[in-house]
């Protein structure tokens, strides 16, 4: 029979409050449910920030979401997580008896565990269910020695690890950010011949709509959120009607280019009329070169570190279209460009489906995780 231990007895609530520079950036962590872990978010200005307080996040801490622990958003920070923030929404707590983290969370993710959550939150609703840090503090848990909680926690890392790898060893979504910027240049490393600067093969479109203006064929924003880092891609956009201030107009075959914070590598080939943010450049072919390609090149790696190298020393990372335009791409003669569009668009296609796998994995280690804890925490591993 395990002993009880009562939580505030092994781990303590760390609040270090930052005061928010609404100039500055940051990073924000989330923690998706189900064990799933942190992530982090893409950086914004400290004036995108809510109206929340906000805290340091530090390493080997156990974050707990006040809001979703319920569904089990709970997870052990690590190093990766250095110089990031978290809302007041994310109780950070610090080891400061004999315990482990990994134990503790595991145990969270079980349904004996998800009881003690049910039992310290407030709220009748089940997503409006809050986690009160007092009452979560005073919850007795059934905890063993120190050694056995590693040898628990050692097996189901191992066991996960082991799922992780039958399932098809599927890379990290990291790996497959890296490899769709990384292989972009080797792909169109086949067919060039040497390289063109972007302002050789397109031009800037300075389109300007003012509130009120007339839209012309526009009926949807697309702004710098609603495109994917690194992929290529569109996720998302927004109807027209209550805009503010001046955005400016696109067209199918444009390439719309995020000059904000450039390192997030947000670039698209629009495929239908719009109006984007400001933040953003509207480049439009020449007719030098097909606007497929010319997209890929400003995806690539070799672009992405020439911006990195011209903006990695400005607090809030702004491209100058100059630079921008005297940048080079791949020259890729006339008589190639159908092959090398064809080669990109199914090296896009084959990073995409790693993308999905990687998700797909995820959601099968989801439904796998319960049977792994049940066994766990009812002495059967």
């Amino acid at each position: 029979m395990l002993s009880e231990v009562r939580l505030g007895d092994v781990i303590q609530l760390e609040r270090i409050p930052i005061e928010v520079n609404p100039e500055a950036e940051y990073r924000q962590i989330g923690i998706r449910s189900f064990g799933n872990g942190i992530f982090h978010r893409d950086p914004c200005l400290g004036s995108e920030l809510s109206k929340l307080k906000y805290f340091e996040v530090c390493p080997d801490r156990l974050v707990v979401s006040n809001i979703m622990a319920w569904e089990g958003a709970i997870a052990v920070s690590g190093e990766g997580e250095k110089g990031f923030v978290g809302s007041a929404r994310f109780l950070s707590y610090r080891p400061i008896g004999e315990v482990d983290l990994r134990y503790l969370n595991y145990f969270f993710q079980s349904e004996a565990g998800k009881i003690v959550i049910k039992s310290v939150s407030t709220g009748t609703v089940t997503r409006n269910q809050t986690v009160s840090p007092k009452n979560f503090e005073n919850a007795k848990v059934p905890l063993p020695e120190l050694t056995e909680q590693r040898r628990v926690a050692d097996k189901l890392d191992a066991l996960i690890a082991e799922h992780v790898q039958t399932l098809g060893g599927v890379p990290s979504k990291e790996f497959a950010r890296q490899l769709a910027t990384a292989g972009l240049d080797r792909v169109l490393a086949r067919w060039a011949k040497g390289t063109v600067r972007v302002d050789q093969v397109c031009v800037s479109v300075n389109d300007t709509v003012h509130p009120g203006d007339d839209r012309g064929k526009a009926e949807e924003f697309v702004g710098l959120e609603h495109i994917a880092p690194h992929f290529g891609r569109r996720i998302g956009s927004r109807p027209l009607g209550d805009e503010k201030g001046r955005k400016f107009r696109f067209a199918p075959g444009d390439v719309l280019y995020g000059y904000l914070r450039p390192y997030l590598n947000k670039v698209w080939l629009a495929d239908r009329y719009g109006l984007c943010s400001v933040e953003q450049y509207v480049l439009r072919s020449s007719g030098e070169m097909p606007a497929e390609l010319i997209v890929a090149g400003l995806r690539s790696k070799s672009i992405l570190d020439k911006v990195l190298d011209a903006t990695h020393n400005l607090q809030l990372p702004r491209l100058r279209s100059g630079l921008l335009m005297a940048m080079e791409l791949p020259a890729i003669p006339p008589e190639h460009h159908k092959q090398a569009m064809a080669d990109v668009e199914t090296f896009d296609q084959c990073v995409q489906a790693l993308d999905e796998r990687q998700r797909h994995r995820d959601g099968l280690l989801t439904a796998l995780r319960p049977a792994l804890l049940d066994a766990a925490f009812s002495g059967r591993l």
